[in-house]
């Protein structure tokens, strides 16, 4: 993973509930991508957790986490 997504991922692990809503809004992710990142970053399902409840692959699963890092990276920089 690269810094920007590290640090987007840090970010949202850090903010307040509000502060995630906001970033996340203005990332505009699709709702696939929304739900992932919150069971992952909110309620801190794995991704296996979150492949299995989904019936999405842990790469797609995976994909979509890198993905929606990326997008709220590029709105924080």
């Amino acid at each position: 993973m690269d810094e920007g997504c590290k640090a987007a991922r840090q970010r949202l692990k850090d903010a307040t509930r509000t502060e995630y809503e906001a970033l996340t809004r203005e990332a505009k992710l699709t709702p696939t991508k929304e739900d992932i990142l919150r069971r992952h970053i909110l309620c801190g399902d794995s991704v296996c957790k979150i492949s299995l409840d989904t019936s999405i692959s842990e790469r797609r699963v995976k994909l979509n986490l890198h993905q929606a890092y990326a997008a709220v990276s590029r709105i924080c920089t």
